[in-house]
C-alpha cells in the first residue's frame, strides 16, 4: 500500500520505519543528518535484526556539521556486531573535503514478502522521525528495482568520493572540526542576536567583516582594495573632467572614453547600458558640465541636478549617477546600489529600496542615504565613503547562498 506519510498521533516516521525493520532482511538508510535522538528510536530494533542476519547499509551526510559523531560510532559498533556472526553492515559518511551537499532522506527495506521505500524530508533525528512537520512517500512493491538503483547510486558516490567508508580516525577528525565549528557558530549567533536587537546604526556585523578583510594581506584584503580604489579615483576624476570639458561627442567617439571611465568605477552592471547611454552622449556631457558648475555640496540637490538630465538618458541609472557624485567627493557622496543598501541594512539602517532606481529615488532619499553612510563611515573609523564601499562590496559578494538555507543555518532536525 502506498501512502503519504507525516508525523501524526497515529503514525509517524519512526513507527513506520520500525514496523518495516521488524521483518526486514535488508535495509538501506541514506540521510543528510543523523542524531542520536533519532538513532535511539531505531537502535534496539536494528540490533535485534542485525543479530538475526539483517544486512544494512548506512550513508550519513556531514554537511554543515549537523550529524553527531556518536551516531557514526554507534553504527560502527553495529557493523562490528554483524561481522562477528558473518553478517554485513556498511557505513559511509561524507568526506572531509566535500564538493557538494549530500541531501537525500531515503529508507529502503526488503523482507521475504515485499520491498518498501520511504522517500521524503525526514532525517534520522527525533524531529525528523516524530516532532517536525515532515512529508514522505511510503511505497511498497516486489520488483527489486529500487535496490539496484540505490546500490548503483551508492557505488557512484563512492567512486566520485562524494562519500567514503566511515572509519574511527575519520570520525575523530570530523568531531574535532565540528567542535570548532559549533563553538564558533554559537559565538556568532550571540553576536548576531545582539546585532539584530541593537538600534539603527550598530556596527557589530560590519566591524567583524572589516576585521576579516583587514586580516587578509592578499589582493582581496582591505588594504589592497583601498590602495586600488585610490589609484582608480585619481584616474576617474581626470576622465570625468575631460569628458565635461570636451565638445559634444558622437556615440562612436564617446563610447571608448566612457568604457575607460567604467574601468575605474566599482558598481556592477555598468557596462550593460553603455551602448544605449552613448546615443545620448551630449546629454550626458551636459550633465557633467552642470555638475561642475554647481557650487553646492548638498547631496540631495546634486542628486536632483543630475537626475534631471539622466531621466532623459536610457540606461543611465542611479549607480552611474552616484558613481559620478562619489567621484566628485568620496567623503560626502556614497555610491548607491544594491550592495550599499544591503550594507546599511547590516547596520540596521533600513527604509531604502532594495534595488535603487531613478523611479524610486528622489533628492530627499539620497540626502538621507548620504547622511546615514557618512555617520556609519565615521563610526567604523574609515577615512572616506570609498573605504565604506569596499566593505559593503565584500559583505555583499561574500554572503553565503547555500542551496538549502535551513540546512546551512544549522536549524534542520
Amino acid at each position: 500500500m502506498d501512502l503519504l506519510l507525516e508525523n501524526g498521533p497515529e503514525e509517524d516516521h519512526a513507527s513506520l520505519i520500525i514496523r518495516h525493520l521488524e521483518t526486514a532482511d535488508s535495509f538501506i538508510c541514506i540521510v543528510a543528518f543523523a542524531k542520536m535522538s533519532g538513532l535511539r528510536l531505531l537502535l534496539e530494533t536494528l540490533a535485534d535484526r542485525v543479530a538475526n542476519g539483517l544486512s544494512a547499509t548506512f550513508v550519513v551526510g556531514i554537511d554543515f556539521f549537523q550529524s553527531e559523531p556518536e551516531v557514526l560510532r554507534s553504527l560502527l559498533r553495529l557493523r562490528a556486531s554483524a561481522a562477528k556472526i558473518g553478517g554485513k553492515v556498511s557505513v559511509y559518511m561524507g568526506p572531509e573535503a566535500d564538493r557538494c551537499t549530500l541531501h537525500p532522506k531515503v529508507y529502503w527495506f526488503k523482507s521475504k514478502r515485499e520491498e518498501a521505500l520511504v522517500v521524503g524530508s525526514a532525517n534520522m533525528t527525533s524531529g525528523g522521525f516524530s516532532d517536525n512537520h515532515e512529508l514522505s512517500v511510503a511505497l511498497s512493491g516486489a520488483d527489486g528495482k529500487w535496490r539496484k538503483r540505490l546500490d548503483q547510486w551508492i557505488a557512484n558516490r563512492v567512486k566520485e568520493r562524494d562519500i567514503v567508508e566511515a572509519k574511527p580516525a575519520l570520525i575523530n577528525r570530523y568531531e574535532q572540526r565540528r567542535d570548532i565549528y559549533r563553538a564558533t557558530m554559537k559565538a556568532a549567533e550571540k553576536r548576531a542576536r545582539r546585532s539584530m536587537d541593537a538600534p539603527s546604526g550598530q556596527t557589530i556585523v560590519l566591524k567583524d567583516l572589516l576585521a576579516e578583510m583587514q586580516e587578509d594581506n592578499g589582493p582581496d584584503g582591505f588594504s589592497a582594495q583601498v590602495k586600488q580604489r585610490r589609484r582608480n579615483y585619481r584616474k576617474a576624476v581626470k576622465l570625468l573632467s575631460d569628458l565635461a570639458g570636451a565638445h559634444d561627442l558622437k556615440p562612436r567617439d564617446f563610447l571608448p572614453r566612457y568604457e575607460e571611465q567604467l574601468r575605474y568605477w566599482h558598481s556592477g552592471g555598468l557596462h550593460r547600458g553603455k551602448a544605449s547611454l552613448a546615443k545620448k552622449a551630449p546629454q550626458y556631457q551636459a550633465a557633467l558640465r552642470a555638475l561642475a558648475a554647481e557650487p553646492s555640496q548638498d547631496a540631495g540637490a546634486l542628486f536632483e541636478l543630475l537626475k534631471s538630465f539622466f531621466d532623459k538618458i536610457p540606461r543611465a541609472g542611479t549607480n552611474v549617477l552616484t558613481e559620478i557624485l562619489h567621484t566628485r567627493d568620496p567623503k560626502r557622496f556614497p555610491v548607491m546600489n544594491r550592495n550599499s543598501v544591503a550594507g546599511l541594512g547590516l547596520a540596521n539602517i533600513r527604509g531604502y529600496p532594495g534595488k535603487p532606481a531613478k523611479s524610486n529615488l528622489d533628492d530627499k532619499t539620497y540626502r538621507r542615504f548620504a547622511s546615514d553612510a557618512v555617520t556609519l563611515c565615521k563610526n567604523l573609523g574609515l577615512r572616506d565613503l570609498g573605504e565604506l564601499d569596499v566593505l559593503f562590496n565584500f559583505a555583499y559578494w561574500n554572503s553565503p547562498e547555500p542551496d538549502d538555507e535551513d540546512d546551512a543555518l544549522g536549524t534542520a532536525e
